[in-house]
């Protein structure tokens, strides 16, 4: 007993001997450095991320880029060929290749895939898992529709999980049938939204 407290006697002692040797400026110096490095490696990542991304996102540009250019080729051979016999034939080819060209038009229209789930994450889900997603763009007069599935602890995680998606500014509607409430707990739900989808 006598020994245990003699120790522990000591090594306060010890502690409170302990003086820091390196002066104030250096010590200052020493913390800015860090910091300064660590803002570096920080800007490295974010640098090498942003790469990442756009290597990515450049297979699909030169696609769609590439997909534009042969139906303006196309076009172009079929307007030169419109005084030959085959003009009815020509004509409905033509008209074919403009719908699609219009379709390649709305397409830029469309909001991209990756923003609006960026958006969607961003809502608190507190309770909620996500277990799947699914995205219809709008045709025509008919807004553009995401589902989300997943599962919910509770009614009330569920319900304001509801809520909070309702409240966001390019949704027009959030469809979650009633029967979904019929569990106390783990929920499995599937919302459907509507709306302009254009974060």
């Amino acid at each position: 007993m006598h020994t245990a407290l003699r120790s522990a006697l000591l090594y306060e002692n010890m502690y409170r001997e302990l003086t820091n040797l390196v002066p104030t400026e250096r010590s200052r110096a020493f913390r800015q450095e860090y910091f300064r490095r660590l803002a570096t490696v920080a800007l490295v990542m974010l640098t090498v991320l942003i790469g990442i991304h756009a290597v990515l996102l450049a297979p699909s540009y030169i696609y769609f880029k590439e997909q534009v250019a042969a139906k303006r080729t196309q076009l172009a051979l079929l307007e030169g060929s419109l005084t030959s016999a085959e003009e009815q034939e020509v004509g409905a080819r033509l008209k074919s290749l403009e719908d699609d060209r219009n379709h390649l038009n709305r397409l830029a229209s469309y909001p991209a895939f990756s923003t609006l789930m960026r958006a969607l994450l961003e809502v608190p889900r507190s309770g909620i898992v996500l277990t799947n997603f699914s995205f219809a763009p709008g045709q025509g007069d008919a807004e553009a529709r995401v589902m989300l599935s997943g599962v919910a602890e509770t009614r009330t995680a569920l319900r304001e999980y509801n809520l909070a998606l309702s409240s966001l500014p390019f949704v027009s509607k959030v469809d979650l049938p009633i029967s979904t409430y019929a569990k106390e707990t783990e929920l499995p739900f599937t919302i459907t939204i509507t709306g302009s989808l254009t974060p």
